[in-house]
């Protein structure tokens, strides 16, 4: 049969036939030439053309030789497919991809390492074999089927070692070495499954076995890029199963050598959360599916059953970590925009925030940076659950609570409560670098939500403005209250002036953040000042406690109560909400457009003099700028309003009771 731009048909028993039949006509030509150059050569006659014929039956030889081991191959790789040819006396095809050449340098590699350098040697010779000849295992995944070949023809025994075959040679290269066979596997197990003899390969990967050979598969498959099923089959097989059945047992199954030369954890559960992690559709199946019908857990208790074993077991850093980056991965934290997640990736957040958030500050170090990750990717979730104008009584779920109103430009994907949101906060808002990571995206999202609704405002009769505030307000009270209880009122509140006089009183009248790179800094400024204005009623003496810190670190008196009003009017203004035209002394040379309350506080600093405080300076430049106002009666309402909102008593008192 003819190849196709499919497959190759080849029928062994044929190939045989031909062969025999080769080989005995090579036979008879030999005897041939050798009778007839003894019966000519007593007469004198020229024996040049039998000499010929005896070339001819040489090479027939030669190639009775090449398809013998051609047919072997063959069987080989065929071994486990289906007769094509219908049984009986028909021809029996074996169906291979037309890549014979491929498979033959396949099946050389497989020989020399299953055969002779795993086998025959050791130590630094060893080594030095196994990564002479690494780059051309590598040089595999550009041929997928020839990889699977290579695969298909190594030693179970060697396949299922060989982190640590590889490991125990004391080569330097050994983590490069081993990334190679990783990535000839990885092409295989994602090219179609051509080779019959590698479905039993890839069916052996996903099966369980002992500690030692599971933690190798899994060391094999770390780095291989496979396919989400055969990640999630092979990490539940391996690890995940058996741990989600009974998580008290001692997971370790690799020695130092192992994990001193890859830098991989010798846990299992670890190396099984490790070959998830970067892919969420594994990550979410096998969640689903751990443990099988023999485990009653839900999503969420089986989550924390990870997070109680990193907490308890030597190697629960590795493990933490891993598990954050499979939760990332599951989320979809970093593959899909905030407010547009996948209906699946959103159910399984949930989970996952409902889980690391009943742990809170007390959730392993190595998952914080994970939990950062995954806030910054749902700030519309986060957003809404730390609403208390509506539902304040809800329970976390996918459904839209009852009498809910939407907030334009905030598109959960589903409705934490207020008790969930704050507990989530706490896993991650003890670390400064996280939190301000985090702030950054609050900050941006909190302008440019703000921002459209004063918009849409301003084409109607509408309180969009107002309710963003209100939203706002409670949701920078609500993270600022968790990290007073992570990190004390002391600390937090400290870190928090720095961070308010680093994005405002420090910049100068020239620097003011409205355009150009210090855009940021003054949207950063707004959510630094609406933490401190979001929980300045939630405690007692919380606000006394503020204005006298800001005099200890500054030298300064706090005004951050005033520059409320003032950060809600330029984002009002900005946006384009109706008003009349603004007095020439409040447009800002450097922007054109209305002046900040820092700008007209840094002017007020610089013209003060020993006759005249900066305070008095300062009143004196804010009497236009109320007067201006007081005159724009909607605009100076919704000011007032957005204002009072963000410093609620009322919202941030029920902190207490629905936390």
């Amino acid at each position: 049969m003819a190849p196709t731009a499919e497959f190759c048909g080849i029928d062994p028993e044929e190939m045989g036939r031909l062969a025999t039949s080769l080989s005995g006509a090579a036979d008879r030509l030999t005897a041939f030439s050798k009778e007839f150059e003894g019966k000519l050569g007593r007469y004198g006659v020229s024996t040049s053309a039998l000499r010929e014929i005896a070339d001819i039956a040489d090479w027939g030889g030669t190639q009775v030789s090449m398809l013998h081991g051609r047919i072997d191959l063959i069987n080989a790789l065929g071994n486990g497919a289906p007769e094509l040819g219908g049984g009986g006396d028909g021809p029996s095809l074996v169906r291979l991809p037309d890549e014979l050449a491929g498979f033959e340098a396949a099946q050389g590699l497989a020989t020399m390492y299953g055969k002779d350098v795993f086998v025959n040697f050791e130590g630094e010779f060893q080594a030095a074999l196994v990564h002479e000849h690494a780059d051309e295992v590598a040089k595999l995944a550009e041929n997928p089927q020839a990889a699977a070949a290579f695969f298909a023809l190594l030693p179970a025994k060697i396949r299922d070692s060989l982190a640590t075959r590889i490991a125990r040679t004391g080569s330097k290269t050994a983590k490069q070495d081993l990334a190679a066979f990783s990535a000839a596997l990885g092409a295989a197990l994602r090219a179609p499954a051509l080779v019959p003899a590698f479905v039993k390969v890839r069916n052996d990967l996903v099966k369980p076995a002992d500690k030692a050979t599971a933690w190798n598969r899994l060391a094999l498959l770390k780095d291989a890029n496979a396919p989400s099923d055969v990640r999630s089959a092979a990490a539940r097989s391996l690890a995940l199963n058996d741990f989600a059945k009974d998580p008290r047992q001692d997971r370790r199954a690799a020695g130092p050598s192992e994990t001193e030369t890859y830098g991989y954890s010798s846990d299992l559960v670890a190396m099984g959360l490790e070959v998830l992690a970067g892919d969420g559709a594994a990550v979410r199946d096998a969640f689903a599916k751990m443990g099988g019908t023999d485990v009653k857990l839900s999503q969420v208790d089986k989550m924390k059953q990870f997070l109680d074993y990193a907490k308890v077991v030597d190697t629960g850093d590795a493990v933490a970590d891993a598990f954050g980056r499979a939760m990332e991965a599951g989320t979809e934290a970093t593959t899909e925009k905030a407010g547009q997640h996948s209906p699946a990736a959103a159910a399984f957040t949930l989970d996952a925030i409902r889980a690391a958030g009943s742990f809170g500050d007390d959730l392993p170090d190595p998952a914080r940076s994970s939990m950062a990750i995954i806030a910054k990717s749902y700030i519309h979730e986060l957003t809404s659950g730390a609403r208390f104008d509506k539902a304040v009584d809800r329970t976390s779920g996918m459904g839209v609570p009852d009498n809910w109103i939407t907030l334009p430009g905030v598109a959960p994907a589903f409705y934490l409560s207020p008790g969930d949101t704050h507990r989530f906060f706490k896993t991650f808002v003890g670390d400064k670098r996280l939190t301000d990571d985090f702030d950054a995206t609050a900050a941006q999202f909190r302008h440019d939500t703000l921002t459209a609704a004063a918009r849409l405002d301003a084409q109607g009769e509408t309180r969009h403005f107002e309710r963003a505030a209100r939203a706002f307000g409670d949701f920078a009270g609500l993270e600022f209250k968790a990290t007073l209880d992570v990190r004390g009122e002391r600390d937090a509140t400290d870190d928090l002036i720095r961070d308010i006089t680093k994005n405002t009183l420090a910049l100068g009248i020239d620097q003011i953040p409205l355009v150009g790179p210090l855009a940021d800094e003054g949207v950063k400024a707004g959510w630094e000042l609406a933490k401190a204005y979001g929980i300045s009623t939630a405690l007692d003496g919380w606000a006394d406690s503020f204005e006298t810190r800001v005099e200890e670190v500054t030298g300064a008196r706090s005004d951050f109560v005033l520059r409320q009003k003032y950060d809600m009017a330029h984002i009002l203004h900005e946006a384009g909400y109706p008003a009349s035209e603004t007095p020439a002394e409040l447009i800002s040379k450097s922007t054109g457009d209305l002046k900040t309350y820092d700008e007209l506080l840094t002017e007020a600093k610089r013209e003060a003099s020993d006759g005249k405080k900066w305070e008095q300076v300062l009143g004196e430049k804010l009497t236009p700028y109320e007067r201006w106002m007081d005159s724009n009666g909607k605009f100076d309402d919704k000011v007032e309003d957005a204002s009072n909102f963000q410093t609620s008593e009322q919202a941030k008192e029920q902190i207490r009771l629905w936390g």
